[in-house]
């Protein structure tokens, strides 16, 4: 056997050996959809991606454990970085609801005056408490002046059905982040 067959043969079985990833979207904003009184016409907003530690800003899910450190599913992982993906659920949670103008990103060009600037806090599994947690930490600023017009922490939390798996992580993990749009979409 040659050295280059040799060396298929055992990418080949280390590739069986390891188990298959499977890659999750998110979903939340069909569940923050509001009834509100139509679209403001004059209103606008800019919406930043999301800034993030490290640990939340890749494409891993994460688990925390009960003493505070930091595990990743290895048969599961997000779409896309998480920051990305939790930036286009919030457009698309402010485009479902229908209360604003126009909902852009930064390099749509287009100036707005006001601009969401989000926080990655917390999007994980809780093995503490068996719970989905997101929270994230928001703030609206005037962009001609600079200034915060309004801050707040937003918290979601969802009980994860028994075992931690891919699924379950990513099922519990939409959810919870349902709960913090549908809040961060009335709030601003």
């Amino acid at each position: 056997m040659t050295k280059l067959a040799a060396l298929s043969l055992g990418l080949a079985v280390a590739a069986c050996a390891s188990p298959p990833v499977t890659t999750f979207d998110l979903a939340a904003s069909s569940a923050a959809r509001s009834r509100g009184s139509g679209a403001r016409a004059g209103e606008a907003l800019t919406v930043t991606e999301p800034v993030a530690l490290q640990s939340l800003d890749g494409n891993t899910i994460v688990v925390r454990g009960r003493g505070g450190e930091l595990t990743m599913l290895s048969d599961a992982q997000w779409a896309d970085r998480l920051p990305r993906l939790v930036q286009a659920q919030l457009l698309r949670a402010f485009e479902d609801a229908g209360r604003l103008g126009r909902v852009t990103r930064p390099n749509d060009g287009v100036v707005t005056v006001r601009q969401l600037n989000t926080e990655l806090r917390q999007f994980n599994i809780d093995s503490a408490t068996g719970e989905a947690v997101v929270e994230i930490s928001a703030r609206v600023v005037d962009t001609l002046s600079g200034n915060v017009l309004r801050a707040r922490v937003f918290t979601g939390r969802v009980p994860v059905p028994g075992t931690v798996n891919g699924p379950s992580a990513a099922a519990t993990l939409d959810a919870a982040l349902a709960k913090v749009l549908a809040e961060v979409v009335g709030w601003a």
